[in-house]
């Protein structure tokens, strides 16, 4: 991974920051992580076939930068590859 900063090309770089999501439910705030999906079936109401990613932040200590990434990229793809190709007829 990349340990300089894309804005400013500084080394000070925080990386693998969990990116955590506060929402607030009837009963008070709930704390979770930030995940990303992508689905075979979207549209269905249950069994989506979905892959999913959590996310991570990696902060530039020096300018603030912030960048996201997403583990289990590479099921992601392969996920969003197989769409595409059905999509596509092929």
């Amino acid at each position: 991974m990349d340990t300089t900063c894309a804005r400013c090309s500084s080394k000070k770089i925080i990386p693998d920051l969990p990116l955590v999501v506060n929402a607030s439910t009837g009963g008070g705030a709930a704390v979770g992580t930030a995940d990303v999906y992508v689905c075979r079936d979207p549209q269905a109401w249950i069994f989506k076939d979905a892959t999913s990613g959590n996310l991570t932040v990696r902060v530039c200590a020096d300018c603030g930068h912030a960048e996201l990434h997403a583990n289990n990229f590479r099921l992601l793809g392969e996920k969003y590859e197989q769409l595409s190709a059905q999509g596509s007829g092929n």
